[in-house]
């Protein structure tokens, strides 16, 4: 009777090991899920700023295309009326 009471309290104690393996694991999860989290914030941060800066380069380009195009377009007429 002893030693079947000493393995139903070993088992009991693996169980007790095996519930504390769990919780451990639940709670790293769970820092990696915020982890994650974190993360996407920040990346979704920065493809945001991506996207600003995309559009000043692209409104910067035409009005640099708007310059050339004035520019030329007085030169061309200079030379058209001087010449």
């Amino acid at each position: 009777m002893e030693d079947r009471l000493h393995r139903v309290e070993a088992k009991i104690d693996k169980l007790q090991e095996a519930v504390i393996s769990l919780a451990r694991v639940e709670e790293q999860l769970v820092t990696v899920f915020n982890r994650q989290s974190s993360i996407e914030s920040k990346v979704n941060g920065l493809d945001d700023k991506v996207d600003r800066l995309s559009e000043s380069v692209i409104k910067g380009k035409s009005a640099e295309r708007i310059v050339w195009l004035v520019l030329a377009a007085a030169i061309g007429a200079t030379f058209r009326y001087l010449g």
